[in-house]
Parts: C-alpha cells; sequence; structure tokens
C-alpha cells in the first residue's frame, strides 16, 4: 500500500465538472483517491501516475445491488461514498465513454434529486422556525438569523443547481 496523502477541497454539487478534473489531474500526478468525508478532506493513496475518469452521483438511500452491478458492468469501480453522494473512477481510454449516464434526462435527474433534498431541508427548517415558540427575545433573534442565513445559502444553491440541471439537459 502507498503513502497515504490528504488534501482539503471545498467544492459544491453545482462544480462537480471541476471537481472531477481535479480528481483527474491528482490521478495523473499518481494521487488516487480512498475516501473523502463531508469536511472536503481527501484522502488518496500514492501509486504510479494514471489517466482515470472520476464521477459523482447522488443516491440519498445508498446504492443498490442493481445500481452497484450496472455501473460495474460499465468498467466502473466505487471509490467512495459520503451523504449520499458517490464517486466513481475508471481508467480513461481513448474512444471509450467516460460518462455515467448517457442520456441527458439521467444526468439532469441527479441535480434534481440534490434540488428536492434542499427544498425539504429549508421547508422543514420554515416550519420549525414558525412552528416551535421562542421563550426568550435572544432565542428568536438567533432563530430568525439561522433561518435567514440558511434560507439565502438554500435559496442560491437552488438557483445554481437548477441553472446546472438545465445546462447538463441543453448540452
Amino acid at each position: 500500500m502507498g503513502k497515504l496523502v490528504r488534501k482539503f477541497k471545498l467544492w459544491f454539487v453545482w462544480q462537480d465538472e471541476e471537481h472531477q478534473q481535479w480528481l483527474q489531474q491528482m490521478a495523473a500526478q499518481g494521487l488516487h483517491l480512498r475516501s473523502t468525508n463531508t469536511f472536503c478532506v481527501h484522502t488518496f493513496e500514492r501509486g504510479a501516475p494514471a489517466d482515470m475518469a472520476y464521477r459523482w452521483d447522488v443516491r440519498y438511500f445508498g446504492p443498490n445491488t442493481e445500481y452497484k452491478q450496472l455501473f460495474r458492468d460499465a468498467g466502473w469501480e466505487l471509490v467512495t461514498s459520503t451523504v449520499g453522494w458517490h464517486c466513481w473512477r475508471k481508467p480513461r481510454v481513448a474512444g471509450a465513454s467516460t460518462e455515467i449516464f448517457t442520456q441527458r434526462a439521467d444526468n439532469a435527474a441527479k441535480y434534481l434529486r440534490v434540488i428536492r433534498l434542499l427544498a425539504l431541508v429549508v421547508s422543514a427548517e420554515a416550519l420549525a422556525y414558525w412552528v416551535i415558540p421562542a421563550k426568550h427575545e435572544y432565542a428568536e433573534g438567533l432563530a430568525w438569523g439561522m433561518f435567514t442565513g440558511t434560507a439565502m445559502v438554500g435559496l442560491y444553491a437552488l438557483a445554481r443547481l437548477s441553472q446546472r440541471m438545465k445546462d447538463v439537459q441543453g448540452a
């Protein structure tokens, strides 16, 4: 086993192509993704440089056996999973596709799954803010600040994801 190297790389779902390219560059330098976590810390194993394609997909309830087999049959290896995101890789071969989705609608559906979850989280937070009574003025102000901040970030993320979904559909 090669030496492990950890790198921090913050990325957002609408930046998946840039993140995948970064992972490909790491593999070309001999750093092969082994795991990642929710704090965007990537663990790489040092090895021989390779031309690898990396792709992310989201399945919140875990990839089932059929899903995994579909990817394996297409030559993909499951590298790591974190909070519903699953990273796949395979060697890049001239003339062979390096996309996990061959249909635009399937690729766009990945972003739609994230949009639905994000909308659910923002809605649940809004409901909690209006339903749970604040017993102290300080708590009410804190709750309002948290709700407002999360809602703004959530709306920004929804806008970026919607644009990314449109870009993929029209590609």
